[in-house]
């Protein structure tokens, strides 16, 4: 069975390792400030696991990291994981209350438990998709630096899928038909996952953190091509979804769009709103 370290480090403003805490799988531990005395622990590990562990500690770590005999490849990064796998509840840091005071260092070896408990809740929740969804989510992301160590982690068998087609079945009547999901695919991979984890969202007030939105600026873009542009010729999510008067029955329980003095100036605005129109309603 892999054994999978938690880690991580504390750094000074001049970028130098001020504290590393580290916890393995099978029960081994270390906390102190000697990055020498971290890699033994980590020489008996395949895999690295830490919260922004890939833009954040690897900086200073990637150099002794061939000296555990650890790839970059195997490093697993839950702060990505997080929005893809909790839709409703996506928590991007860890929780620091542990601190006496707030100008004091965090404690890593604490933030490393912190980070060994979310990603065991990380493996939970994939394993409770739907397979189509798990085989979405591989497709899209395995060969990304911000994934492909949890795949390779669980040791994740992709069967062969047309990839479009399956995001249609599984997301049938929750996006527009004619969204330009082939583009998606090929150009924003990553940012179509997390757009489609938001819409599998059940909490209708779920947003992307975020700091999804300013490393993936596209995910904004992504969803309105899915979710919130008309198609020309109408298809089943377009008729139900954006169809003004079913919302207006939805969210406020009127039958009608009130009218001044014989003007349907409600029904225009919402209309313009629809369509992404630019619009100012004063009434």
């Amino acid at each position: 069975m892999s054994v999978i370290a938690f880690l991580d480090t504390e750094v000074t403003f001049n970028h130098l390792i001020a504290d590393i805490g580290c916890l393995t799988s099978d029960g081994k531990s270390y906390h102190g400030s000697s990055l020498i005395e971290c890699m033994k622990i980590l020489e008996a590990c395949d895999f690295i696991c830490g919260h922004n562990v890939i833009h954040h500690d690897l900086k200073y770590l990637k150099k002794a990291l061939p000296t555990a005999g650890i790839s970059q490849q195997n490093v697993i990064d839950t702060l990505y994981l997080s929005p893809l796998l909790f839709p409703n509840r996506p928590y991007h840091r860890l929780l620091k209350d542990d601190k006496l005071q707030a100008e004091e260092l965090n404690n890593p070896l604490n933030d490393a438990q912190k980070a060994r408990d979310l990603f065991y809740e990380e493996v939970a929740a994939f394993h409770q998709l739907d397979e189509k969804l798990q085989q979405i989510y591989y497709a899209l992301l395995q060969d990304k630096q911000e994934f492909y160590g949890f795949f390779a982690f669980l040791g994740f068998q992709s069967t062969t899928i047309e990839l479009e087609q399956h995001i249609q079945e599984v997301f049938s009547d929750q996006l527009c038909t004619h969204a330009p999901l082939g583009m998606f695919i090929e150009q924003f991979p990553v940012e179509l996952a997390f757009a489609l984890s938001l819409i599998r969202a059940t909490d209708r007030y779920s947003i992307t953190p975020p700091w999804v939105l300013k490393n993936y600026p596209e995910v904004e873009r992504v969803l309105h091509l899915l979710r919130n542009k008309p198609c020309l010729t109408g298809c089943p999510y377009c008729d139900q979804q954006l169809d003004i008067h079913k919302g207006l029955k939805e969210f406020f329980g009127y039958d009608h769009y009130r009218s001044y003095n014989g003007k349907d100036l409600q029904e225009q605005a919402v209309k313009a709103a629809i369509d992404n129109k630019s619009l100012l309603a004063v009434f």
